[in-house]
């Protein structure tokens, strides 16, 4: 149920704009088109839609962004969840509904004979925007039964963090960024609308095709530069939001529940005298996991990203098929758009393959990314490991091992933490030592190893000794309750780091300690005045 209070708002959030940029392309132009004698249907002459598709058309888009705009107030906690939740889902529904009856009656009723009428992209995009209207409402849906009828979750979107709302933000700030240079791009080269964000598309996701659609002017040429510059830094936000708030959150709570599963094994199978292995065995415990973590999030992007070449490659087969492309050639221009390499040698000229193409790219690039983030985690991470290795050991004069190098690789962000810390922890051990209160000086020692540790760009795992000392320091026993490492705010499974969930506890018992001396000082000031 994570998925439904946290990653369909999100989706909903993040999509809704996407479908109200697709509504607006679909009002942008006619959508039939005369295929001239000799001609193609990417030259045709317009026909002039009928009045009743174009009101049909106007209040799907001014549904879908009242809808757009309830989500928005309901995510701002302006409207409650109560008020804005079902009229979001019943707006975009009925904008859903408003396009589906043109769409189906356009070819039966309209485009006759087939062989000289085809078409035109808004068509296709109207098509698009309906089937994305769908998906989002029925998922708003799910997140509606999940808060009422199930009650796993309450009924607002309070659950969402601030990064989530700024993802949200930042797909509504593309959309109309791309809009926006779609318009001023078609005005310039006179082009129309929706070949104008045919082009912004795939000049914002670095594919350049560039070989249909070619600027021609000085003003598109200079205004071009500082266009892509932007959208290519959001592009970058968005895909570092997504991979940040998405797969991390959900692979860390993935993470914890396999974590969680494969302790309560080991419980039913130990005894409370094995409290070493059994620290040992969640050792082995999180290793595994995480490798396990790390090689699922590999597979499940790669299959991804299999699934959108090779659904891509069979869409433009079919769209392009009077270009007479044959699968492989759908492959390698679906691989050279998806790696962004863009030769431009091939591209869709259709009317169904160009709007294709840009909600196609809009998904399968960021995914792209992604897979290649994981990458870096695994197999490329090995690579680099055993690169690394290697050149200590050949040509690099530095025979530091790898162990040491993680050791003594200290974050630039937490220095200045580290030297403020360590201050105080020598001035508290000195002014502890010399009153003789040695309990706080230890704690105070204690901290200042700890603090190094925080540094770290890998965390430290403490060893089993280690842990034992801290414990003790602290007056806490694993032994106390049966839960100690199994915990949500426990040492190994919340969500700070080892280190940084030791200086806490470390921190709360010296001010519970010095609480305590200042208050037997006060105490034994008293009794001497008293016997005084």
């Amino acid at each position: 149920w994570w998925a439904a209070a946290i990653g369909i708002p999100m989706i909903a959030g993040t999509f809704g704009p996407v479908a109200n940029l697709m509504s607006i392309c679909a009002l942008a132009q006619p959508w039939r088109v005369m295929i001239p004698p000799g001609g193609t249907e990417t030259n045709g002459e317009r026909i002039p839609d009928p009045s009743w598709l174009l009101v049909l058309n106007s209040v799907s888009l001014a549904s879908a962004l009242v809808a757009n705009l309830f989500l928005s107030f309901n995510f701002a906690r302006k409207v409650r969840y109560a008020i804005a939740q079902p009229l979001t889902i019943i707006l975009w529904y009925l904008s859903a509904a408003l396009l589906l009856v043109p769409l189906s009656l356009t070819k039966i009723l309209i485009i006759k004979p087939t062989y000289d009428h085809a078409f035109a992209q808004s068509y296709y995009y109207a098509l698009i925007a309906t089937v994305l209207y769908v998906i989002i409402s029925t998922l708003l849906l799910v997140n509606v039964l999940g808060a009422y009828k199930f009650r796993v979750y309450p009924p607002s979107f309070s659950a969402l963090t601030m990064p989530q709302r700024t993802l949200m933000l930042q797909t509504i700030a593309f959309s109309f960024y791309l809009a926006l240079g779609a318009g001023v791009f078609a005005a310039i080269e006179d082009w129309e609308f929706v070949n104008g964000l045919y082009w912004a598309d795939y000049t914002l996701l670095t594919i350049g095709i560039g070989t249909d659609f070619p600027l021609t002017t000085q003003l598109a040429r200079g205004l071009m530069m500082p266009y892509a510059v932007g959208g290519i830094m959001m592009i970058g936000l968005i895909v570092g939001s997504v991979r940040n708030l998405v797969l991390e959150r959900g692979r860390a709570r993935i993470e914890r529940r396999a974590l969680k599963t494969q302790r309560r094994k080991w419980c039913k199978s130990s005894n409370k005298e094995e409290e070493k292995e059994e620290f040992e065995a969640m050792r082995r415990i999180e290793r595994r996991a995480d490798m396990s973590r790390k090689y699922l999030s590999l597979a499940t992007s790669a299959a991804a990203f299999f699934f959108l070449w090779l659904m891509g490659a069979l869409v433009f087969w079919f769209t392009e098929s009077p270009q007479q492309w044959s699968y492989f050639d759908s492959m390698y221009f679906s691989y050279t758009s998806l790696l962004t390499v863009g030769y431009g040698d091939l591209f869709p000229e259709s009317n169904s393959g160009k709007p294709f193409f840009v909600i196609w790219t809009l998904i399968a690039v960021p995914t792209m990314t992604i897979l290649i983030s994981n990458l870096g985690e695994t197999v490329v991470g090995w690579l680099e490991m055993g690169t690394i290795w290697l050149a200590h050991y050949t040509i690099l004069p530095d025979r530091k091992t790898m162990k040491e190098l993680n050791e003594s690789s200290d974050s630039v962000d937490s220095k200045e933490l580290k030297f403020d810390v360590q201050m105080l922890g020598n001035i508290i051990a000195q002014e502890e030592e010399k009153r003789g209160m040695h309990r706080g000086a230890t704690l105070a020692k204690a901290i200042k190893r700890i603090v190094k540790d925080t540094g770290r760009k890998t965390p430290k795992k403490y060893r089993w000794e280690e842990w034992q000392y801290y414990l003790a320091l602290l007056g806490m026993s694993q032994s106390e309750e049966e839960s100690f490492w199994l915990a949500d705010d426990g040492p190994l499974f919340s969500d700070m780091s080892e280190s940084t969930w030791l200086l806490w506890k470390l921190c709360e018992k010296m001010e519970s300690v010095m609480e305590q001396e200042f208050r037997d000082l006060e105490n034994g000031i008293v009794r001497a005045d008293e016997l005084d």
